[in-house]
């Protein structure tokens, strides 16, 4: 029949674009959809430099004072340990191996040197520092500086027509009762010829 054979071949020419249109279709709906998943992100870039810089207004007023703080505490500190003395002589010198007995007292706040027998005595253990001068004209002298009976330190010195000057010195360890005195290392008749003066002095460097 022509009508329906125009029909028939109609409707087989539509099913044939509607078969290739529907590839078509899913492609677009596929292009034009959510994009696949990305890779997760990677570390972020170091920073850029930084911009210019605008120019800083003028300084503001300062504030108005605070108020004074509350005072802080007051620790006293302990006091040092002090010892020293400063005896002097002016005369000859007694017998030898025997302590030199001084007359007077330059210094002897604490009472640590013995001016009736000429022997200190240590009180403040440390490090000690003792020392002594002697002057003498037309004589001879030799001086030992003791420790608890043993000569740590030795001076001589002679002086026939002029004056002559002899020092010495010593720097000691000091235990509590530890003893140091001047003793003459020369005969009485040999010291007692011509005139001499002696000082002798020791103070405390350092504690224990």
């Amino acid at each position: 029949i022509p009508g329906k054979r125009g029909r028939v071949v109609s409707m087989g020419i539509a099913g044939k674009i509607l078969v290739l249109s529907i590839p078509l279709l899913v492609a677009d709906a596929m292009s034009t959809g959510d994009p696949p998943p990305c890779e997760p992100w990677g570390p972020p870039g170091p920073p850029g430099p930084i911009g210019p810089q605008e120019n800083l207004g003028p300084l503001g007023t300062p504030g108005p004072e605070g108020k004074p703080g509350l005072p802080g505490d007051i620790e006293k500190c302990p006091s040092l340990p002090q010892s020293a003395f400063s005896v002097k002589l002016s005369g000859p010198f007694p017998e030898p191996s025997n302590p030199i007995v001084f007359q007077e007292a330059l210094y002897n706040h604490q009472g640590h040197f013995d001016l009736a027998t000429g022997v200190f005595t240590c009180v403040e253990p440390g490090i000690y520092n003792f020392g002594f001068d002697v002057a003498l004209f037309e004589n001879a002298v030799k001086v030992g500086l003791i420790r608890n009976g043993i000569q740590v330190r030795d001076k001589q010195a002679e002086a026939k027509d002029s004056y002559e000057q002899v020092s010495g010195s010593s720097i000691l360890q000091l235990q509590k009762g530890d003893k140091v005195w001047l003793e003459s290392k020369l005969d009485k008749t040999e010291s007692e010829k011509g005139t001499t003066q002696t000082v002798f002095y020791g103070f405390l460097l350092s504690g224990n």
